[in-house]
């Protein structure tokens, strides 16, 4: 069965970012599943926009590595598999570890302090077993550490290799337990930030994403083992 996505009904200026946000989320939350094959020409139809901005918005989901190229005007959603979860979540972790190193340096009081909030209330969320409360404010956390490291060019890299994670990871990954050990993390980085620990806040995002990585490749495989055409690897 085709996967239909609404319309979109505003149309500023910025259209492609609008289109790519749009089709990015989708992927995510696999209102586009992993596989299924997209056109330019189907998307345009179901956003009603024209083809240029979706043109645009897959190149750049190819870039990330999201969208596989599939003929010229199309693409196929990238699959998951053990590799892409294990080569994606070590460059992740590279990126956010040289990200806290700067934040400890360079970040604002303001941001210094919102780091700790956002952290706390993904704790909250986490011990709560509030799945979307804590997703949101995870989310917030890990874009506020990218954009405290004040280096835009970083930022970039860093919301790209999120958004690959995101894409291949199961979307009840971590779990509401593993989510507490999660948000622990968060604090263990927002306090080493806070008080101007570079070595420490880096050795810490370092940790904190290995170990959602192995969570996240422990559940891909837990899944295969029940059916087998999942691990593409």
């Amino acid at each position: 069965m085709a996967h239909q996505l609404a319309p979109l009904t505003e149309k500023p200026e910025s259209l492609t970012q609008i289109v790519y946000q749009t089709l990015r989320d989708a992927i995510i939350s696999k209102r586009l599943p992993p596989g299924e094959r997209v056109s330019e020409a189907s998307l345009a139809r179901q956003l009603r926009v024209s083809k240029t901005p979706v043109r645009e918005a897959l190149l750049r989901l190819q870039a990330i590595g999201l969208v596989e190229a599939d003929g010229a005007r199309g693409g196929r959603i990238v699959r998951p598999s053990a590799d892409l979860i294990r080569h994606t979540y070590e460059v992740r972790g590279s990126l956010e570890s040289l990200a806290a190193r700067l934040a400890a340096e360079r970040a604002t009081p303001a941001q210094r302090s919102e780091l700790i909030e956002f952290a706390a209330a993904s704790l909250g969320a986490a011990q709560g077993q509030d799945t979307d409360g804590f997703r949101q404010h995870d989310g917030a956390f890990h874009d506020l550490l990218a954009a405290a490291a004040a280096n835009p060019y970083l930022a970039r890299l860093i919301d790209n290799a999120y958004t690959l994670t995101g894409a291949a990871r199961q979307r009840d990954v971590p779990g509401a337990a593993a989510s507490v050990d999660c948000a622990t993390g968060h604090m263990r980085i927002a306090e080493a930030v806070a008080r101007g620990d570079g070595a420490a806040a880096a050795a810490e995002a370092a940790a904190h994403v290995e170990m959602v990585g192995l969570l996240v490749l422990q559940t891909f495989l837990e899944a295969s083992e029940s059916d087998p055409s999942t691990l593409t690897d």
